[in-house]
């Protein structure tokens, strides 16, 4: 459970809400989004947002489900599927992390919710997915966007097999995209894709 609070949400485009908030137990940037659908928020790797910031979100959409994309992203989703009712979905090896049960499980190549594709990022944490949505990737740990790293791979200590990792990114290389969001570290809104190409070089 995260114990961040985000004081204000960000809006990206008319589809595509961001927050973020430093976790002083982790000593990083937490950061998560929520995906605007027709039927509601799909919200990816939530941490607690402030009650006022909340409120004026969920009065442009209601809550829709949780999607958590990594065994170490259990944050806040508890407290959204009691509070919302809505459910949560993780990769199998995700949910063996988790303290809570996932009322889905995904595996590569899945289609969640009608929009999200899921792609496995094997090598990074346990049960790491990307969610492919338009052209848009939702990443968990593989990719960060933090000072002082810049936009680079999960550092080494962090994953449990480095090189199969940097191989499993370049699946994401097979898809058109122009937008990255992270789980650490703000976004990159345009031209991704080719900064994920470069690199990967």
């Amino acid at each position: 459970m995260s114990k961040s609070c985000a004081d204000e949400f960000h809006q990206l485009r008319p589809d595509l809400f961001l927050w973020q908030a430093y976790e002083k137990a982790v000593k990083t940037d937490l950061t998560c989004c929520a995906c605007r659908t027709e039927k509601g928020f799909v919200f990816v790797d939530p941490i607690p947002l402030r009650k006022d910031a909340e409120a004026e979100l969920l009065a442009i959409a209601p809550p829709r489900a949780i999607i958590l994309t990594s065994g170490n992203h259990e944050r806040a989703a508890e407290d959204y599927r009691k509070r919302y009712s809505i459910p949560i979905y993780a990769h199998a090896d995700a949910a063996a992390e988790f303290s809570l049960t996932p009322d889905h499980t995904v595996a590569d190549g899945d289609t969640v919710l009608d929009e999200f594709t899921v792609l496995t990022i094997p090598g990074a944490a346990a049960g790491e997915i990307a969610l492919h949505r338009g052209d848009a990737v939702h990443l968990g740990d593989a990719l960060i966007h933090l000072p002082p790293y810049g936009f680079a791979l999960l550092p080494d200590k962090y994953c449990t097999d480095p090189k199969e990792m940097r191989q499993a990114l370049g699946k994401l290389l097979r898809i058109p995209f122009e937008l990255l969001t992270f789980a650490h570290g703000l976004p990159i809104v345009a031209h991704a894709r080719q900064r994920l190409a470069q690199l990967l070089a």
